[in-house]
């Protein structure tokens, strides 16, 4: 009796610890820092803590600058048909301003100055096709169809006005390819703002700027 009562509580545990790794893989991204690709030290107190967070990537907890955002997301062939695509996003460095406009005039002389009441916000992202189901089609990325940049208060920013940039952040790429660019937004000055990455397949991930 004492063993068939034990081998009882033995299947609960393993039970148990199966519903909560299934659990556990339901978010489409995560983080990870670029100085520690490994997850084991975080601490019981730690991980209850982000528990209590929005889930990784949206508006009201945006991924961090130099944090690595791991995405589900597809590539297409010519027939569009879908295949699951898996990459690492990140942005690692961001300016805005007067110095951002500097910058983006020795890119590109034509680049307009930022209109009456706002303010050149540039980022330099990297990404990297971690994952494909496919290695004969390319993944493709761009800064203009892909990206926005949100303000605190709400506004989605429309990019009537857009700033020419050198690397520019579009990209076709097959899986283990990595790039790096610059994408480049107005926003209201001195309001806070986040950028916005949009899959086109569910996926929607905002990024801090600060």
């Amino acid at each position: 009796m004492k063993i068939t009562k034990l081998a009882k509580i033995l299947s609960v545990s393993a039970l148990s610890a199966i519903l909560l790794a299934a659990c556990s893989s339901e978010n489409d991204v995560s983080t990870k820092s670029k100085n520690d690709d490994s997850a084991q030290g975080e601490t019981e107190e730690k991980a209850e803590e982000q528990k209590e967070e929005s889930k990784v990537g949206t508006r009201s907890n945006p991924v961090k600058i130099n944090e690595i955002a791991s995405i589900d997301t597809v590539t297409y062939d010519d027939e569009s048909n879908e295949y699951k695509t898996k990459i690492d996003l990140s942005l690692v460095e961001v300016i805005r301003g007067a110095q951002a406009q500097q910058k983006l005039k020795e890119m590109n002389e034509f680049n307009e100055d930022a209109p009456e009441g706002y303010e050149w916000v540039l980022v330099k992202g990297k990404v990297k096709v971690v994952d494909s189901e496919t290695e004969d089609h390319p993944f493709t990325i761009d800064g203009i169809m892909n990206f926005k940049f949100v303000s605190d208060s709400g506004d989605i920013y429309d990019g009537d006005i857009v700033g020419t940039t050198e690397p520019d952040f579009a990209f076709e790429m097959y899986k283990g390819n990595e790039k790096e660019g610059y994408i480049s937004g107005l926003v209201k000055t001195g309001e806070e703002a986040k950028l916005e990455y949009d899959s086109w397949v569910g996926n929607s991930v905002f990024f801090n700027l600060k």
